[in-house]
C-alpha cells in the first residue's frame, strides 16, 4: 500500500490543454439607403447616461487596404508626408467627421474625414517622414533687358532634390506649381521639365 501511495505521489498530473482563444465578433450596424438619406441602425441596445456629455458607440468596423507612398510640395513646405490612399468599397457611405490617426500603436494626431461614397478615394496624411529630405532651389533667373513691343521676358528655373534615407525604396510624389496669369497681357508657359510630369492640371 505504501508503495502505491509513493507512485501516485510521483506521478505528475496530466497537463490541461488551454482552450483556443475565440476572437470576439464585432456586429456592424445595418445600413439602409433611400435616395440621398442613409440610416444606420445600431445593433443591440446601448445605455447612455443622462449626464449631458457626448458618448460613443460602434456602428461599423471595416478593414481597407491602403496604397502607401510619400507626398511633398516643396514650393510651400520642404517636408515629405506619409500618405495612405484607399478606395472605399463599403455599401454605406463614410460620414464626415474627425478621426484619430495611428501608425501601428503610435498616436500621431487628428484629421478630418470628408464624406466618402462607395467607390470614392480617401486620402490620409500620416505625419512627417524625417528620413526623406526635400530641397527646392532657384537655379536660374534671366531678365531680358530689351523691350520688344513694350514686353519683357523673364525666365526662372528651379531644381528639386529629394533624398531617401530610409533603409528601403520609397515612392515619393512631388507636386510643384507654376504661376497662373490673371492678366491678359501676361503670358506664362512651362519651358522644360526633367523628368516629365506624370500629370498636369489646368491650374498648373
Amino acid at each position: 500500500a505504501a508503495k502505491m501511495e509513493m507512485m501516485m505521489a510521483d506521478a505528475a498530473p496530466a497537463p490541461i490543454e488551454p482552450e483556443p482563444a475565440v476572437e470576439a465578433e464585432m456586429v456592424s450596424a445595418e445600413v439602409q439607403s433611400e435616395g440621398t438619406a442613409v440610416t444606420f441602425t445600431a445593433p443591440g441596445s446601448t445605455d447612455i447616461p443622462n449626464d449631458g456629455s457626448p458618448h460613443k458607440t460602434v456602428l461599423q468596423q471595416i478593414r481597407l487596404e491602403p496604397k502607401l507612398d510619400y507626398l511633398t510640395i516643396p514650393k510651400y513646405n520642404d517636408t515629405a508626408f506619409r500618405r495612405a490612399t484607399v478606395k472605399y468599397d463599403q455599401s454605406g457611405p463614410l460620414l464626415p467627421g474627425s478621426a484619430s490617426l495611428f501608425v501601428g500603436t503610435e498616436y500621431i494626431g487628428q484629421t478630418h474625414i470628408k464624406f466618402t461614397a462607395q467607390g470614392d478615394e480617401l486620402e490620409l496624411l500620416l505625419g512627417v517622414e524625417d528620413r526623406i529630405t526635400v530641397e527646392r532651389k532657384l537655379a536660374r533667373r534671366d531678365v531680358d533687358k530689351k523691350l520688344l513691343r513694350d514686353q519683357r521676358e523673364l525666365r526662372y528655373g528651379y531644381t528639386i532634390e529629394v533624398k531617401n534615407l530610409l533603409p528601403t525604396e520609397a515612392a515619393v510624389v512631388v507636386k510643384d506649381h507654376i504661376p497662373v496669369s490673371r492678366h491678359e497681357q501676361i503670358k506664362v508657359k512651362l519651358d522644360s521639365v526633367r523628368p516629365q510630369p506624370t500629370e498636369q492640371t489646368d491650374l498648373n
